[in-house]
């Protein structure tokens, strides 16, 4: 995409991070943008301080997991302005074992990680086809890749997600839509504000998340460029690069498990029956 002057681009979860830094960018590249979030007085600011930049901005205050809510923003962004590119950024995390995690936390999760892209997708798609374009991109995770103990109900829905993205991409394609899919590493933001962790390890590891995790700024302008360069698959980082490779190898995969379960805080002798190493 050479130029995204004009373009209608709506984020998800625009209110805050990745989704507000997003809509910077795209704003200083002249898109047109459809702004929604849960958060109404977080997203009106955000809409307030890039319409003083000359941004021509729609706002909507829309809860991703209620279908109905999604619907109902669409039919009015499909009558005006109209869209050229979704991005599915909004999302909520969760740390805890997964016997440990109630099936509500799945629900929620599910809802809002999973079923909020696919009632994008479905709401906005269609007219995607009628007019022969449009560009959907799905945030993932780079723990798709990882699957780190203690992140078992997240990592999974975000592995769903990915697969869902990338198995869409391919048949969106007749249709002259593209669909990026981004793994996005450890992010700065508030999505990690509420998890406290359980164990000491995955204690130290929120403590010590300003060090060793990516600014959202970071974050979004790698995903503003692989929407222009129109990737399919955004990695973000190296280190989601090095946990796709694990994957491949089963051995090197356990031994990645095995260090992680280390660092949270699993007995030796418990890692090695577990692990079968």
């Amino acid at each position: 995409m050479s130029s995204l002057q004009g373009k209608r681009v709506l984020i998800t979860g625009a209110a805050n991070g990745i989704g507000r830094s997003m809509a910077g960018y795209f704003a200083k590249a002249g898109s047109t943008l459809i702004l929604t979030d849960m958060d109404e007085q977080a997203l009106e600011e955000t809409a307030d301080k890039l319409r003083q930049g000359g941004a021509r901005i729609y706002t909507y205050v829309v809860d991703v997991s209620k279908s109905e809510e999604v619907n109902k923003m669409a039919e009015q962004v499909i009558a005006n302005p109209g869209i050229d590119i979704l991005i599915n950024n909004a999302g909520i995390g969760h740390n805890g074992e997964i016997i440990e995690t109630p099936l509500a936390k799945w629900k929620a999760l599910m809802d809002v990680n999973f079923y909020g892209p696919l009632y994008h997708v479905y709401a906005f798609m269609p007219q995607m086809i009628k007019q022969g374009s449009g560009h959907i991109v799905n945030v993932s995770s780079g723990q798709a890749f990882f699957r780190l103990p203690t992140w078992g109900p997240y990592a999974t829905i975000k592995l769903a997600l990915g697969g869902f993205s990338e198995l869409l991409r391919v048949e969106a394609k007749k249709f002259g839509i593209k669909v990026t899919t981004v793994y996005p590493f450890m992010v700065n933001t508030g999505f990690y504000k509420e998890i406290e962790g359980e164990t000491l390890g995955t204690k130290l590891s929120m403590k010590l998340l300003p060090f060793y995790s990516m600014k959202p700024e970071k974050v979004a302008k790698i995903i503003f460029k692989a929407v222009k360069k129109e990737k399919p698959v955004e990695m973000v980082s190296m280190l989601n690069d090095l946990g796709y490779i694990t994957r491949l190898l089963p051995p090197v995969s356990n031994m990645v498990s095995a260090a992680s379960l280390l660092f949270l805080g699993k007995d030796a002798a418990v890692l090695r029956r577990e692990q079968g190493i």
